[in-house]
């Protein structure tokens, strides 16, 4: 396969400001990978990027202004990945489910192939089970990775567009086409006999979901970013809703914020603080379209429809405080400033 990739620099910083926080953007890189991004996750000093037409691929991101290609791994159509120490596990959409060894990553090699015939998008992987999204939620014994096997598929809520374990629970995106869509949550502590025991209703699409301690983030395609009390987890509570007109695929907890992939608004910043009424602090958008992010330290790593692998700096500041330190490329950025401002004065 001959791809088209590409790297570009930037270091333009966008500054946000909201009645609480002032957020400064700047976008150090992207990396074109020739296709649609779709997700991206991070392992050390190491991407993976899944392009939904051209592959997995691999990068250096030590420096994150000049990410460097390790190697590609040819693929039909990957969609999302996780990943352990030595194994990446990435669905593979018509093709099935894909284990692969990235012990050696300049030379990353298939362990296993899964695939019974359904379409597999969405999953998450826990205590040595993948949870897998397909016509139904498909629950898959992965401790031998080279001889996966099957312990159960459960189809009662139909087909499964996100996925999100934790413990004994599986929370659900879920639909029967032209019947419903909805979050779903399921006690899996029988992983032989999954059991639904809550459930919401929908208007759209659960695209992902994230929960933490009781609160769940479930990001609705057309409907935005939907905050859940799941205390009780037979009766998933929302307790708000946010939505600014974007298509939200995926939604990370980060400290006192919500850091939202956003199809049509880039990535999206939110104070849930009060989860009843987050607020928006800041937003980047530069086109293309946000699938998906991965957060490491002050870092965003997007995977972008139309760019490839993005990495932006974030940098969020109360103003009810001092700053105290500024990031690398803040210094650069205001040296650069004041020396064009001095050389501009100069010539007067």
């Amino acid at each position: 396969m001959i791809l088209s990739i590409s790297l570009s620099i930037y270091l333009v910083p966008i500054f946000y400001s909201s009645a609480n926080y002032t957020v400064t953007f700047t976008k150090l890189s992207d990396y074109y990978t020739g296709g649609r991004a779709f997700d991206v996750q991070i392992q050390d000093d190491v991407a993976f990027i899944a392009d939904l037409e051209t592959g997995l691929f691999i990068f250096n991101v030590t420096n994150p202004v000049n990410p460097t290609l390790i190697s590609h791994y040819d693929m039909e159509s990957p969609h999302k990945i996780f990943l352990t120490e030595d194994i990446a596990y990435v669905t593979n959409w018509e093709y099935g489910f894909e284990i692969i060894d990235i012990s050696n990553l300049t030379e990353p090699t298939q362990i296993y192939r899964y695939n019974i015939g359904q379409f597999m998008n969405t999953f998450d992987i826990e205590n040595d089970i993948a949870y897998i999204g397909a016509d139904g939620l498909i629950v898959l014994n992965i401790s031998n990775p080279a001889s996966p096997s099957t312990i159960t598929q459960y189809d009662e809520c139909g087909g499964i567009s996100g996925v999100f374990v934790d413990n004994d629970l599986a929370y659900l995106g879920t639909y029967i086409e032209n019947v419903y869509v909805g979050f779903t949550i399921l006690d899996i502590s029988n992983k032989t006999n999954p059991v639904k025991i809550g459930q919401y209703n929908t208007t759209h699409y659960v695209s992902g979901i994230q929960v933490l301690d009781d609160i769940a983030l479930v990001a609705i395609w057309e409907d935005g970013l939907m905050l859940f009390n799941v205390s009780d987890p037979t009766n998933p509570i929302v307790l708000s809703t946010f939505f600014d007109g974007g298509m939200s695929e995926k939604a990370h907890f980060v400290d006192n914020f919500a850091f939202v992939a956003d199809y049509s608004g880039g990535l999206e910043i939110l104070n849930i603080e009060d989860p009843e009424s987050p607020v928006k602090v800041g937003s980047f958008f530069d086109g293309g379209g946000a699938y998906a992010l991965a957060i490491k330290s002050n870092l965003v790593y997007v995977a972008d429809n139309t760019e490839g692998l993005e990495i932006v700096e974030v940098l969020i500041v109360s103003v009810t405080e001092e700053i105290s330190s500024l990031s690398f490329s803040s210094v650069v950025l205001l040296l650069m400033f004041f020396v064009g401002l001095f050389s501009i004065k100069k010539k007067k």
